[in-house]
């Protein structure tokens, strides 16, 4: 963006394409059902749908001073905090993130007018420690960003389809980030290739905005989830229901009470980890 471009050149002495262990965020996106969508257009027409959407998502990452590291296929892949520090990172990524689930708002009336299709987004942020610099071959090689937390993030981007969410961000970027954005509390997970499980959110919106029903809703949910992970089935249930009755097309609290009726009837044995294992990576 122009932003890190004048950092780069105004303090020149402060970027390095060495690697380096820096303190940012990373988000994944992809695009729902793509390969759909990919079969029913002529080529041309999917250059022209990605070029759009990819021009729109890049101008409002670029506009919170993301980094866009690469396209690949339909997905992206973007930071905050490299290549130039800034304590906010987090904040940045996650409004970032809610300033483009907007855009595509106006953006999906205008592809469903020109091509005839719906475009959904999933988002996955991580925050943390990751190693950033100059990787690849001697011949050709790209700045960007590797480590734990790029996997982490790389992983929550698909589970939102288990949940019925579009972005899951993990406890480090809420606790970084709960000053300026509202998020539900999601689960515990332990994602394909990890061995430690990270507490999950999901990220809603602007702060102080998540009101009436929806905020009610919310409180139920991660009562019942506490509840779940207490092995109160019944309470639970019972808080779910009535989240379900604020909201009834809340598909976290659907899927978790089909998850508490089965638990109900089938308790787990006393050593669960209370921790949901997902084996599949996309």
């Amino acid at each position: 963006s122009p932003h890190v471009l004048q950092f780069m050149e105004e303090n020149p002495e402060s970027f390095s394409l060495r690697g380096n262990r820096v303190d940012a965020t990373v988000m994944f996106s992809d695009l729902r059902h793509f390969t759909t969508i990919a079969e029913r257009l002529r080529p041309e027409q999917l250059s022209d749908l990605l070029n759009r959407y990819f021009s729109a998502m890049t101008e409002v990452i670029m506009g919170y001073g993301g980094y866009v590291d690469k396209f690949e296929g339909d997905a992206i892949m973007a930071e905050w905090g490299v290549p130039y520090p800034r304590p906010d990172h987090a904040a940045a990524g996650c409004l970032a993130v809610l300033a483009q689930v907007t855009a595509m708002g106006a953006l999906q009336r205008e592809l469903q007018g020109t091509f005839g299709i719906e475009l959904n987004v999933r988002f996955g942020l991580g925050s943390g420690l990751l190693s950033a610099g100059n990787m690849g071959s001697n011949q050709r090689f790209q700045y960007t960003v590797m480590g734990n937390v790029v996997n982490e993030a790389a992983r929550l981007e698909p589970a939102n389809k288990d949940y019925g969410t579009t972005a899951i961000i993990t406890e480090r970027t809420f606790e970084a980030a709960g000053d300026v954005v509202e998020a539900r509390l999601l689960d515990r997970i332990l994602v394909t290739g990890k061995t430690e499980p990270v507490t999950i959110y999901e990220l809603l919106c602007h702060k102080g905005n998540l009101r009436g029903r929806r905020q009610a809703m919310v409180h139920l949910y991660e009562e019942a989830l506490r509840k779940h992970w207490g092995f109160q089935w019944g309470v639970a249930e019972a808080l779910l229901n009535d989240a379900l009755a604020l909201v009834p097309d809340d598909k976290p609290s659907t899927r978790l009470l089909a998850i508490v009726r089965r638990y109900a009837a089938a308790p787990p044995p006393d050593d669960w980890d209370r921790v949901y294992h997902r084996t599949q990576k996309d």
